[in-house]
């Protein structure tokens, strides 16, 4: 069997459609298709640093509101475009098989999950290991740390926060690991790569974005700034 690379489909990063990469043509071998996936990754810039990814449930505990909200948007259900028989329409119209599963395409999962290829971010799972199958649902879909960052530091110091009942700054959470909101995380997967990305009719507005994002935004009550 072989497995054909050269389009794959990714999410963008404020707002879902499904989109694509173009990065190439390779038909590996089926021996080879574990080097042809590593070969994938590497290809796309990795955003993660060394934290490790813990999930967007662990940020319930300190932002319930805003993971209830998140839940609602379209971005807590962009792993399930990957599958076949959904966004039928957009794939057709942008050349991509609406009966094919992407959803172990190295390509698509890098935008589609949730720090695909670094620790504790999504991994695709043995259908057959349960364990593996809940751990990686965990992880699916573009969750708090898309846009955050991996947050093996930075949940350890909202849990003090939160148990001190302390006010903060926000400098402190930098410093911890949190990701300032930037135009340039979107553009890894909003960009000109993409066949649906339409640069005239509906360019990628990062300031728009902002305000839609994926929840909405409520008061932090023990942030000083």
């Amino acid at each position: 069997m072989k497995t054909r690379l050269s389009m794959i489909s990714v999410l963008a990063c404020f707002g879902v459609g499904l989109v694509c990469w173009h990065i190439g043509s390779a038909t590996p071998a089926a021996a080879d298709e574990t080097s042809a996936m590593s070969a994938v990754t590497a290809a796309i810039p990795a955003l993660g640093g060394e934290a490790k990814y813990v999930a967007s449930k662990k940020c319930k505990a300190c932002h319930k509101k805003e993971f209830e909200s998140w839940e609602s948007q379209k971005k807590a259900k962009t792993f399930e475009l990957l599958l076949p028989g959904q966004a039928t329409e957009s794939k057709e119209k942008h050349g991509l098989d609406p009966n094919k599963d992407y959803s172990t395409d190295a390509g698509c999962l890098k935008c589609h999950s949730t720090g695909f290829g670094m620790e504790g971010g999504y991994a695709v799972p043995d259908a057959a290991d349960e364990k593996a199958v809940k751990k990686a649902k965990k992880q699916a879909n573009v969750g708090c740390e898309c846009c955050h960052g991996p947050g093996g530091e930075y949940t350890k110091l909202h849990k003090e926060i939160k148990k001190s009942k302390r006010n903060y700054k926000h400098a402190e959470m930098l410093a911890a690991g949190v990701w300032e909101i930037e135009e340039a995380r979107c553009t890894t997967c909003h960009n000109d790569q993409s066949p649906t990305y339409d640069a005239v009719n509906n360019p990628f507005n990062f300031e728009e974005m902002k305000k839609s994002g994926g929840h909405e935004i409520f008061p932090l009550k023990q942030r000083e700034d």
